[in-house]
């Protein structure tokens, strides 16, 4: 696991998103911890994983839309 603040992270983030695809990297903004890691099997596998919860015809627009509302009506 690798702990990086967000300055270092906007400097050279393709090389963090490749190893993100290796181990988790923990990214640090104002004392707040973020976690980016691979999702198992890629995106088609994670889409896949939503079937049932959301129509369908969802878009994966839709998708990140309905997850963002999510997280917004639990603030």
């Amino acid at each position: 696991m690798m702990k990086i603040s967000v300055a270092e992270f906007k400097a050279d983030i393709d090389q963090y998103l490749e190893l993100a695809d290796k181990e988790d990297v923990i990214i640090i903004k104002d004392g707040k911890y973020f976690k980016m890691a691979p999702v198992p099997g890629g995106a088609a596998e994670y889409l896949l994983s939503l079937r049932g919860i959301l129509p369908e015809t969802a878009t994966v627009e839709e998708a990140r839309e309905e997850r963002l509302a999510k997280y917004e009506r639990h603030l």
